[in-house]
């Protein structure tokens, strides 16, 4: 016996002693006549019992000699949502050279419902006690093989089927669902009662404690909050894990909701969060959406930095640079990140050093070819450039007499000084 490897979900069985699936659904696809095949056809036949023998024989361990054999499959953990592909698309070839392709569109039934895997399980302590599923979703293939267009399928929380081709949605019936050319099917593992028992009763008692909110605020006091994405787990997996908080702590180790973010915790009763906390653990418990105060200190300080540094480059900004002076390229990239940094509404992180080595060669010297000006790199004065390099560093230095990338850099000093009243003023052009 020999087992497939941990968290494959499958093992084989290989007994010594002295045809596979792909012949089966050559024989039914490439039959002429219609044929009415299903899903659990061609599962019995992926998981049938495979004999190896000729150049396929197995070496035994106890023997140590090389044996007419069998070899099963079947699964040792079933997953919360099984995906079947079913191999519509064939590649012909003869005599080792490509011929092309064909698309077998042959209908193959699928159940909506109680599809049981419970026969191709391996039997162990561990296996799940529901091995029912229904389907979830379906993926329909229309057209040939050199092209055609995908269409899915998805069951509601309504339990109605809606179609989705792009950007229209529409309404169809299960009959409707049943008689598609499934290429993909999704299927969800059932809940067992108990399962389904729990998520009903703590679903009731969030919207009972809402409703006895409204009509009584004070008891809002007493809620505990918890995170809506860990709800929606506990909702549609079997195992939701422990309750994660994380998002919620800062690295202060306390508590702190930024603003906007109490839109993703649901405000719940005491009860039921001793309920879910002793079954799930995790946490930590969160009893008000509060802000860590040293979070809000540092994010003062980071706007104050923010407000700072647009304000000192928007001063030492200009649209030209002066005669006898040049213009230093900057890694448009790398501005960006800036930009997006001093930006009131997007906040982005601090910038890390200036990545001007992106725009040269391995020699740290030569641009690198197709650079564009305006989408590459920018150019600014050598007042702003040096905030930037005393603020971030990085670098290296680019410094041109245009704002070029390719033109030649400035000639020395004595020669600049020779040549000073000759340079006319230079405009930039973004």
């Amino acid at each position: 016996e020999k087992g497939g490897k941990e968290g494959d979900g499958k093992g084989s069985n290989v007994t010594c002693g002295n045809s596979s699936w792909f012949s089966f659904l050559f024989s039914i696809f490439s039959s002429s006549e219609p044929i009415r095949v299903s899903v659990m056809d061609c599962l019995q036949q992926y998981f049938e019992q495979e004999q190896l023998s000729g150049n396929d024989k197995y070496k035994c361990e106890h023997c140590n000699q090389h044996q007419d054999s069998t070899k099963k499959l079947s699964l040792i953990r079933l997953p919360e949502v099984m995906t079947l592909h079913i191999k519509r698309f064939r590649f012909d070839s003869y005599f080792g050279h490509m011929q092309g392709g064909s698309k077998i569109s042959d209908h193959v039934d699928f159940p909506l419902n109680d599809l049981d895997m419970g026969q191709f399980c391996k039997p162990s302590e561990g296996q799940r006690q529901s091995t029912v599923y229904d389907l979830l979703a379906v993926v329909e293939h229309r057209g040939a093989y050199h092209g055609g267009h995908y269409i899915a399928y998805v069951r509601g929380h309504n339990g109605a089927w809606y179609e989705y081709d792009d950007q229209r949605v529409s309404q169809v019936s299960d009959s409707e669902v049943q008689q598609l050319e499934g290429y993909m099917l999704f299927y969800r593992l059932r809940a067992p009662e108990g399962k389904a028992e729990e998520r009903r009763a703590i679903k009731e008692a969030i919207e009972k404690f809402e409703q006895d909110v409204t009509a009584e605020p004070a008891l809002a006091e007493q809620a505990v909050y918890i995170s809506r994405l860990w709800l929606l787990r506990f909702e549609h997996t079997l195992d939701p894990g422990p309750i994660d908080h994380q998002a919620f702590v800062c690295g202060h180790d306390l508590v702190h909701v930024p603003d906007g973010d109490e839109s993703k915790l649901q405000m719940i009763s005491q009860p039921v969060w001793k309920e879910l906390y002793e079954k799930y653990g995790g946490g930590p418990t969160l009893t008000s959406p509060i802000q860590c105060e040293n979070c809000m200190r540092e994010l003062a300080e980071l706007n104050r930095r923010r407000d700072r540094e647009h304000r000192i480059v928007h001063e030492s900004d200009k649209t030209y640079v002066d005669p006898g002076h040049s213009w230093f390229i900057i890694d448009k990239r790398w501005l960006s990140t800036w930009l997006a940094f001093v930006n009131e509404e997007a906040q982005g992180p601090i910038p890390g050093p200036i990545t001007n080595e992106r725009l040269l060669k391995e020699d740290g010297v030569t641009p690198k070819e197709g650079l564009e000006r305006g989408q590459s790199y920018r150019g600014v004065n050598k007042e702003v450039w040096s905030i930037f390099h005393s603020i971030y560093g990085g670098g290296p230095i680019i410094e041109r007499q245009k704002l070029d990338i390719y033109s030649a850099p400035p000639p020395s000093r004595s020669q600049a000084a020779l040549s000073f009243s000759a340079q006319p003023r230079v405009s930039r052009m973004t």
